[in-house]
C-alpha cells in the first residue's frame, strides 16, 4: 500500500510528533517549526486529517488527546524524497543533492558526515544519469598517500639492509663478552691470592 503524501503543513505537524513522540494539540501548536501563529482549530484540523490518512493516531489522556505518528520520519521523508527526485530531477539524484547543498549551510562536521554517507550509499538507490555520478572527494588524497608510501619503500628497505651488518656484528661479539664475563671471577681470585702471598712475605 502506497504511503499517503502529506502536505507542507502536515509535515510540520508530523515533525513535532516525531521529535516529541506524542503531543497534545497545544504542544503541537507551540512546536511548529516555522514559528507562524496559527489557530488551535487549524492544528486540530490538520491532526484529524492526518488521522484519516492513517498517519497519526490518538490516545486519551485525561480530558485531552495525545497524538502520535504511525510512521517514522525515515519512512515518510524517504517516500517524499524519492518522489521528488523522480518528478522534479528526472531521476538524477546527484542534482537533487547539489540543490540541497546550494540551499543550506553545513558545519565542517556535517560536511564530513555527508561526504561519508555519499561514499557509503545505503538503502534504495536512485539511478544516476551518465556523467553525473558524484566523484569520491578522498580519491585524490588516497592516491597521494599511496604514491608517498611507494616512494618511501626503497629508502626504508635500504635502511634495514644497512643496519643488518651492524646487528650481525653485535650478535657475533656477544659470545666474546660472555667469555670475558666468565673469566672475571678467576681474575679476581688470582688478584686475591697474590695479595695474600704478599702479605705473608711482609
Amino acid at each position: 500500500m502506497k504511503t499517503p503524501r502529506p502536505s507542507h503543513l502536515e509535515l510540520q505537524v508530523l515533525s513535532v510528533l516525531w521529535t516529541a513522540g506524542e503531543a497534545t494539540v497545544h504542544e503541537v501548536l507551540a512546536g511548529m517549526p516555522d514559528g507562524k501563529r496559527r489557530a488551535y482549530t487549524t492544528v486540530l484540523s490538520v491532526l484529524q486529517h492526518l488521522e484519516s490518512k492513517g498517519l497519526v493516531r490518538k490516545t486519551a489522556s485525561g480530558k485531552q488527546n495525545l497524538y502520535f505518528a504511525t510512521k517514522t520520519r525515515g519512512v515518510m521523508v524517504g517516500s517524499v524524497i524519492r518522489d521528488l527526485v523522480v518528478r522534479v530531477f528526472n531521476g538524477r539524484a546527484v542534482e537533487f543533492v547539489q540543490q540541497i547543498l546550494s540551499e543550506v549551510s553545513l558545519t565542517p562536521g556535517e560536511a564530513r558526515a555527508a561526504a561519508g554517507m555519499l561514499l557509503r550509499p545505503r538503502g534504495r538507490a536512485v539511478s544516476f544519469a551518465a556523467g553525473n555520478k558524484p566523484t569520491n572527494p578522498y580519491s585524490k588524497t588516497m592516491a597521494v598517500k599511496k604514491k608517498a608510501a611507494k616512494k618511501a619503500a626503497p629508502a626504508k628497505k635500504a635502511a634495514v639492509k644497512k643496519a643488518a651488518p651492524a646487528k650481525k656484528a653485535a650478535v657475533k661479539k656477544a659470545p666474546a663478552k660472555k667469555a670475558a664475563a666468565k673469566k672475571a671471577p678467576a681474575k679476581k681470585a688470582a688478584v686475591k691470592k697474590a695479595a695474600k702471598k704478599a702479605a705473608k712475605k711482609a
